[in-house]
């Protein structure tokens, strides 16, 4: 049996960030990803750029996710925060995959955390009373092993919250009446296009695309060839889309990340995520026929590779002690111990449909994430992280995006601390004791 002050279950960057911060605080940590690298989806789902840093009036995401940013750049892997050429958001922080595996694990390393790649938690082992639940141990296995652990506070980034259903939270499935989720990707890397033709061929046909009128094209972010998306039925795409979404990957000016197909289901039944991702593969040769036969400056383009694994957007979301809604999205609701700031809109994509619904933020773009959000019912030494945080089929839209996922990941490793040396429940971890350490690490949270 393996003992530590601190497991946090999932590598994205929120488990990074959360593991980072616990053993910088002292705590002897381990954590544990599914697949070899660290990154989650930025690394093996291909999803660039991160969005946003920013609100309509300040830099809100700072912290480890801002030295994160720097260390990127210090390796010619990010150009760093640039204002958004689409216009969607203030900033985009586009980065090379590949950079961005070094960099997790170089600041891993630093930080003498523990690390195990290739497993996943199987099973949990609780100790219950009438009102909570204590989780004592996880066992994580692979194909060839399994591994019993146990810690004083356990932190869920596993995207999904899959730990923490595991241990007894309880929880809804998408939309919590229908279950229907936000539909998969899988991310293109396509090389040999043509930047300066699509650059010409956007500011001849404005009204074609979204983009902030005042960028430059220094950097090449694309949302558009509406009036091209309208001819997809004719190369047969077995997806539905009403634009092309791509961005330029850092120090390749012909190469573009395209985030543009998807597929429906459940990434929960592995039937539908099998077959989701096998669909998707199924239909590249037709995607590209049509890039290079329809769409200005793919003439010539040809496929690099896809995406390991399917980019999944929505699945589980574990109920909080408090649950982020719309209203506190909108600026209706001021929370009582707010830990962080957000300012991406609500961005819902549409299963079976070419639809995109975004509800954007009032100015300053800017809404709180509660304490409480990171805290599972139910369960006495678990923290939410990233993706995994609590929030509804909505507001989730808008609060799954890496950069906040750095920041939550960083209080609850923070918070981690605090319940491990006050030794109490994560639900009587006092937040004026929080707030100092959020002020000592010049985390944004109000």
């Amino acid at each position: 049996m393996l003992k530590y002050d601190v497991i946090v279950i999932g590598g994205g960057v929120a488990g990074v960030c959360a593991a980072v911060t616990a053993s910088r605080r002292g705590l002897k940590t381990l954590i544990v990803e599914k697949h070899m690298n660290m990154g989650g989806v930025l690394t093996s789902s291909f999803v660039m750029p991160m969005m946003t840093f920013h609100s309509q009036k300040r830099q809100v995401i700072k912290g480890i996710a801002q030295e994160l940013v720097e260390r990127l750049m210090e390796k010619n892997g990010s150009p760093g925060h640039i204002k958004d050429p689409i216009g969607f958001v203030p900033t985009i922080t586009p980065f090379n995959p590949e950079t961005m595996k070094t960099v997790l694990f170089e600041m891993l390393c630093e930080e003498k955390v523990d690390v195990i790649s290739g497993h996943i938690c199987t099973t949990t082992v609780s100790r219950k009373s009438i009102q909570t639940i204590h989780v004592q141990q996880a066992t994580i296995s692979n194909e060839y092993t399994s591994i019993d652990l146990c810690a004083d506070i356990f932190i869920d980034a596993t995207g999904d919250g899959n730990f923490s259903i595991k241990s007894g939270a309880p929880y809804t499935i998408g939309e919590s009446l229908s279950q229907e989720t936000q539909p998969m990707t899988l991310i293109l890397r396509v090389g040999k296009i043509n930047a300066r033709e699509i650059t010409d061929y956007i500011r001849s046909n404005p009204g074609n695309f979204l983009f902030d009128e005042k960028t430059d094209f220094s950097y090449l972010a694309v949302s558009g060839y509406f009036q091209e998306c309208l001819r997809c039925e004719k190369y047969n795409l077995n997806f539905k889309r009403d634009r092309l979404l791509f961005f330029q990957i850092p120090n390749f000016s012909d190469q573009v990340m395209i985030n543009t197909n998807r597929y429906p289901g459940l990434s929960l039944n592995k039937f539908e995520h099998s077959k989701a991702h096998m669909d998707a593969v199924l239909g590249i040769e037709n995607f590209m026929t049509f890039l290079r036969s329809e769409i200005r400056g793919f003439s010539d383009a040809v496929l690099l590779e896809s995406a390991p694994v399917i980019g999944v957007r929505e699945s589980t979301h574990v109920c909080g002690i408090s649950t982020i809604q719309m209203s506190q999205l909108m600026g209706d609701v001021k929370v009582d111990e707010p830990v962080a700031i957000g300012s991406y809109p609500v961005d819902m994509h549409v299963s079976g449909s070419d639809e995109l619904r975004v509800v954007t933020i009032p100015y300053p773009s800017e809404y709180q994430i509660d304490m409480k959000n990171l805290i599972p019912k139910n369960l006495s030494n678990v923290l939410l992280a990233g993706r995994a945080i609590s929030a509804d089929h909505l507001a989730f839209s808008a609060v799954r995006t890496s950069p906040l996922a750095c920041v939550t990941g960083q209080v609850a490793g923070l918070m981690a601390f605090l319940s491990s040396t006050d030794k109490c429940p994560v639900n009587f971890i006092k937040y004026k004791k929080l707030k100092l350490l959020l002020q000592e690490d010049g985390i944004v949270y109000e």
